[in-house]
């Protein structure tokens, strides 16, 4: 008898899935059996591995569009009754320099990348309270630590996403529910071509965030099932009188 996947049955949800990162766990949680529910502004999903799958779900969806986000997640809490696991993966990046800043740009990087996932994980989060179990993985940048020049607008949105996973970590505590920020690292992607590396080798990473225990991580940034400290503790400082310099 074969054993089931750990992910057999469960509600995935995936953001920005239909190119890239978002294709490659698409096509992941789909092979381990998942109920995956895919949404974005493009449906590149037409070939029978998809049409011919039951456990496929694709919405079209633009992220820009804030105001019917909500109205978007209740839909899909009502037709599945819940979300075991959600990826904040849809993103994007305008590259410019902060001297030649758009305004356009920067307000377009937090619609995408920080507005609409903090919608998205408000709305989700509800019924993950309510079944007492949920999996959040935002997918973040490098360039939220390393701040390369040129792409002010991308990585100070990725960095406003990772506030939110320390953040909700903290409020989410007494609760079977754990969110946890990854870097996929300078994979290849149509966001990025210039790339090398394969968005496939992030899986791992994403596999064992997705399947954590009530005991694993949260509020954590990982870079290749590393953890990276991003957010030092800074409790035993004394918040006192400044030093004289």
């Amino acid at each position: 008898m074969v054993k089931k996947s750990i992910f057999h049955n469960k509600v995935v949800l995936i953001t920005g899935g239909s190119s890239g990162l978002g294709k490659t766990y698409t096509n992941y949680f789909l092979e381990e059996g998942a109920i995956v529910i895919s949404c974005s502004r493009r449906n590149n999903f037409k070939n029978k591995f998809y049409t011919n799958n039951r456990k496929f779900y694709y919405y079209k969806f633009d992220l820009r569009n804030l105001e019917k986000i909500k109205v978007f997640i209740r839909k899909l809490s009502k037709k599945f009754k819940k979300i075991d696991i959600l990826i904040n993966n849809a993103g994007i990046a305008l590259p410019g320099k902060i001297i030649k800043l758009d305004y356009k740009y920067l307000l377009t990087s937090f619609q995408v990348n920080f507005f609409a996932p903090s919608i998205i994980t408000s709305e989700v989060l509800k019924l993950m309270k309510k079944n007492n179990y949920g999996r959040i993985i935002n997918v973040s940048s490098g360039g939220a630590v390393n701040c390369v020049e040129n792409y002010f607008s991308y990585s100070s949105s990725k960095a406003a996403l990772n506030t939110l996973t320390k953040t909700l970590s903290n409020e989410i505590k007494k609760n079977n529910i754990k969110i946890n920020s990854i870097s996929p690292g300078p994979c290849k992607t149509p966001m990025f071509p210039g790339n090398k590396l394969s968005t496939k080798l992030s899986i791992p990473t994403i596999k064992y965030l997705a399947s954590l225990s009530s005991k694993g991580p949260t509020g954590k940034f990982f870079w290749f099932m590393n953890e990276i400290d991003i957010f030092p503790n800074l409790k035993h400082i004394n918040w006192g009188k400044p030093k004289k310099l």
